[in-house]
């Protein structure tokens, strides 16, 4: 419960900057900054070399594409099915299948699960939705814009990217055994990674709406929180799936939109203010969404 707490604190603190005159206007770029080249890698360096690698490992990085392929292919249709325009279908393309299975998703899990938890997270993120974002989410935005993205600057971003060669060391490093003083560290550092992100998530709200979005929010929030989870589940229980990764597959599949999708989205001006107002509201009501999906986990 605790946890949770403090998830809610941070967030309602970082909400509240925008009310403050005397906070900078950079201050949410400087804690992703933080949480991306610091306390992420700390935390995946902490948290890896304890997972025991086998089959249960995989589920979370074969659920990861899985589940982002088939959010795709159902807002794909439903935009051509509606005839949504290509602002609007570009860029519920990048912020439906994208959850924000990193900065959100590994604290919620570590809330609602515990840190036992936290390496399936890491995969799901990494091997998942990170690679996803860096390769086709760079590519469906330049398509979406009327562009073409490089390829080979997309595979050097994804190589160069700190949390990505954290987690290769992380899996190198899993045949020696840390320090005392080293892991202490690790830990101590990794242990900053929730109020931080938190707050700097809460800086970056947006809630503003035309009325001609509100139905491809609708749609959008409905298939990032409901159907994209319910599919999760649905296909961990036709293969008869269960445990920790399991619970990790669905909690992970019902995070919001990723932040980081809607700023892609909002540098190719693929419809900025619903990009930001689905940013907003998924990541409002994804608190309670994964609360209940945990609930429901349980029993």
């Amino acid at each position: 419960m605790s946890k949770i707490v403090v998830v809610i604190i941070c967030l309602l603190v970082g909400g509240g900057g925008h009310l403050s005159k005397q906070r900078p206007e950079n201050a949410a770029a400087s804690l992703n900054g933080y949480v991306i080249y610091v306390a992420l890698p700390a935390l995946i360096l902490a948290e890896i070399p304890k997972l025991t690698l086998n089959h249960e490992a995989l589920i979370p990085v074969v659920a990861a594409w899985v589940v982002m392929f088939f959010s795709a292919v159902v807002t794909f249709f439903t935009a051509r099915w509606l005839n949504w325009s290509r602002e609007i279908t570009g860029a519920l393309m990048l912020l439906v299948p994208l959850g924000n299975t990193g900065f959100v998703g590994i604290p919620l899990i570590e809330a609602h699960i515990g840190s036992k938890g936290i390496p399936y997270a890491i995969l799901y993120d990494q091997l998942g939705t990170f690679i996803a974002l860096n390769q086709l989410g760079v590519e469906l935005a330049a398509y979406y814009a009327g562009g073409a993205a490089s390829h080979r600057k997309v595979l050097r971003n994804i190589l160069v990217f700190h949390s990505f060669i954290a987690l290769v060391l992380a899996f190198l490093l899993r045949f020696f055994t840390y320090p005392d003083w080293l892991a202490d560290a690790l830990a101590r550092i990794s242990s900053t990674l929730v109020p931080v992100v938190m707050v700097a998530v809460g800086l970056q709200w947006r809630f503003k709406l035309e009325s001609t979005h509100f139905l491809p929010l609708l749609f959008g929030l409905f298939y990032i929180l409901v159907l994209s989870p319910a599919f999760a589940w649905l296909g961990l229980w036709l293969f008869d799936i269960q445990g920790l990764a399991a619970q990790v597959v669905v909690l992970e599949a019902a995070m919001p939109a990723m932040i980081s999708a809607g700023v892609l989205a909002i540098s190719h001006n693929l419809a900025p203010r619903f990009a930001a107002s689905m940013v907003g509201y998924s990541l409002l009501l994804g608190l309670l969404s994964v609360w209940l999906w945990r609930v429901l986990l349980v029993h």
